[in-house]
């Protein structure tokens, strides 16, 4: 076998075991490119929003032909179905009691060593409220620019529900934002059942008013601080 032959050998097998080691990288056995692919698709809404208003400038409805029109259409379907993703993260702490070998109702492990993730599931969880804030506020502005207020505040009063509803898909059915093009039926029966079963409803309703809360809240918080 040729000396390059055995080097390139080489090389795949230490290629092979670092992405190995990178893949099974793990917090109390919550995998680290999870976190990675969770806060980017957090950000992915964030970014489509801001880089949308940034194109469309003080442009109004009236003035976009018909290829801008099914153009922001589309962009903001694509906003929409990943959007859910940035309140997703509000729900992280509940990896605190994975797989810990012993714990009861008044520590969350009685593993030493573990007290730190507390404060690190904390923080990362952290990082859903701005992500939220932000993506639907800077959509909600784009509206208010591109047809009028009302527009603006129909926006938010329906996407904040339908986050409930995004999350809720993640949580218990585990679908992902691309489901709704790939598992629409199966969404839509889950969405049936969410309506007719009380305990779902309730969930659904207590989800949707914790963000509302948490956006109306948080407006009112940087609106406060910018006038002081």
């Amino acid at each position: 076998m040729r000396r390059i032959d055995k080097l390139l050998i080489t090389y795949n097998l230490l290629l092979t075991t670092k992405m190995s080691f990178i893949f099974s990288l793990a917090i109390n056995k919550y995998y680290v490119l999870q976190i990675i692919w969770n806060l980017f698709l957090a950000l992915i809404p964030c970014f489509v929003a801001y880089y949308t208003a940034d194109s469309l400038k003080k442009k109004k409805w009236k003035q976009l032909d018909d290829i801008e029109k099914i153009g922001f259409f589309l962009i903001f379907l694509f906003w929409l179905f990943l959007f859910p993703n940035t309140a997703y993260l509000f729900s992280i702490p509940r990896h605190l009691v994975d797989y810990c070998s012993s714990y009861n109702k008044y520590r969350v492990c009685l593993d030493t060593g573990r007290t730190w993730m507390v404060f690190f599931f904390f923080f990362y969880s952290l990082l859903g409220p701005p992500a939220f804030y932000y993506g639907l506020k800077k959509m909600s502005q784009i509206f208010k620019s591109l047809i009028n207020g009302t527009a603006s505040v129909v926006l938010q009063v329906i996407v904040i529900p339908l986050t409930s509803i995004g999350v809720m898909f993640g949580l218990f059915e585990r679908y992902n934002s691309w489901d709704v093009l790939l598992n629409p039926i199966n969404l839509l029966k889950a969405l049936i059942i969410y309506f007719s079963d009380a305990n779902l409803l309730f969930t659904f309703l207590f989800f949707t008013a914790v963000l509302f809360a948490v956006y109306y809240g948080l407006d009112i918080f940087i609106k406060k601080i910018r006038i002081d």
